[in-house]
């Protein structure tokens, strides 16, 4: 959170802490408050104080232990979604919009994943990206949603107008990579709740790659097919006319 945040924030643990008969702390613990959560965005610590409410309707919450919530509700994708991002990097046309911890897990993987080892590759890819998530999460470090330019110009602009649509990248950022852009959103924090439309999005290209699996799926069990037809009719020709081989 900005200082500018803090009498959003204020009003946001007021409300909450209102919820169980508390009244807003002064002095110190108000400061253990700040000092806890300052490293997340607002809107991170305001869904976390929402699902202690809804988990924890008898006991107050504790500062550390709204930020121990904070810290998972970060913003950062699952271990699959984030290989699912992680691959469309695989195209240098293509402009990604990742975290850090998914750029480092992916350079890490691609060498394997350029033999041709996507199953290795992606095992690499988690287990490095869950490491790099854990230690991040650890040491209080937030999401930061960086950007890999691909030299398709239209494609790039695609890609980061919906990352700044999505909350995931700041209107500044946006500007400086496409400077005859608007602010689609102006003034618009980075928050989790743009991943949810990454997610959206994600599903529509896992369901495309699902049916173009089917479909070669069944390509390749009719090709199969006509093969064995074809070796059953050459064996048969072969014993009608007592051809041995």
């Amino acid at each position: 959170m900005q200082t500018a945040d803090k009498r959003q924030f204020i009003e946001l643990l007021t409300d909450t802490l209102a919820a169980y008969g508390k009244p807003l702390p002064e002095g110190a613990l108000l400061k253990a408050w700040w000092d806890n959560l300052e490293p997340f965005p607002l809107a991170v610590v305001r869904a976390a104080m929402q699902a202690y409410r809804d988990e924890n309707g008898e006991f107050a919450p504790v500062p550390a232990g709204i930020a121990k919530r904070c810290k998972v509700m970060d913003g950062r994708p699952t271990a699959d979604e984030a290989w699912a991002i992680s691959l469309t990097s695989r195209d240098e046309a293509d402009t990604v919009v990742w975290t850090a911890e998914m750029a480092q897990a992916f350079a890490l993987c691609r060498p394997v994943l350029d033999m041709g080892d996507e199953v290795g590759a992606r095992r690499s890819f988690i287990d490095a990206y869950n490491r790099a998530v854990t230690e991040a999460r650890q040491a209080g470090v937030p999401a930061k949603w960086e950007v890999s330019q691909g030299w398709d110009l239209r494609k790039r602009e695609a890609a980061i107008t919906r990352a700044q649509t999505a909350g995931l990248l700041a209107a500044p950022v946006v500007r400086e990579m496409i400077p005859y852009s608007g602010d689609l959103e102006a003034g618009k924090q980075e928050c989790p709740e743009g991943l949810k439309r990454v997610k959206e999005e994600l599903a529509k290209l896992q369901d495309a790659r699902e049916k173009l699996a089917q479909r070669r799926a069944v390509e390749l069990e009719a090709e199969r097919q006509a093969t064995a037809a074809r070796k059953q009719e050459i064996a048969e020709q072969v014993a009608r006319h007592g051809v041995t081989t």
